[in-house]
């Protein structure tokens, strides 16, 4: 028993040992996002009261627009903002959709008063999103390996593998449409958010 024990250790240690060491603006931009992320469990909660679904096309419209204006005032590129944050509003509603689906199997229901989404959560989200931003202009271009080291990192947090998967999708440094995948060349250009908008 002491022997299994000490073997679970020693392969925990060496799995952090392999990962690479992260960043103070790596360890921003994680944090950022798993701080927007920890908002979808009280949207969840009030949307769940409220019998509303969990998709919102139109603040959802409102939340890129914003976040696509605010990019290209700071000289970013307003194209691969915007992709960025489709990628965390869906991340955001898998975290919901796995809430709302637990509660209504009969998990147990969140003990606090539910806020109101205007003016209370959405006020929160909103900051978050512009925290976000500052985090993945202070970042650039994301290093090789970040986008497996952040979704794990995430999932470590209790974020859902859905919700981790598509919020740090636009964090690999590969472009799936891209032929050099194939031989592991790096593209220029990809979400690399704070590069110029005249790019």
């Amino acid at each position: 028993m002491r022997r299994a024990s000490f073997l679970v250790s020693l392969l925990l240690f060496a799995a952090r040992a392999a990962l690479p060491a992260t960043t103070p603006a790596e360890a921003r931009v994680i944090d950022a996002i798993a701080a927007r992320l920890a908002l979808a469990g009280e949207v969840a909660w009030i949307k769940y009261l409220d019998g509303l679904p969990v998709r919102d096309p139109r603040r959802e419209a409102e939340v890129l627009d914003q976040m696509t204006v605010l990019a290209a005032s700071r000289g970013m590129n307003a194209s691969l903002a915007r992709e960025f944050f489709a990628a965390q509003i869906a991340a955001s509603c898998a975290e919901q959709n796995k809430l709302v689906h637990l509660w209504k199997r009969g998990a147990p229901l969140p003990t606090y008063a539910p806020r109101s989404l205007r003016g209370g959560v959405r006020t929160d989200i909103d900051a978050a999103n512009r925290a976000l931003l500052d985090a993945i202009a202070r970042l650039g271009p994301p290093p090789k390996g970040f986008q497996a080291q952040a979704d794990r990192t995430l999932r470590n947090r209790g974020i859902c593998r859905e919700a981790a998967r598509l919020a740090t999708a636009p964090l690999d440094w590969r472009n799936p449409s891209d032929s050099r995948n194939s031989r592991n060349e790096i593209p220029p250009k990809r979400i690399a958010v704070a590069s110029s908008a005249r790019e």
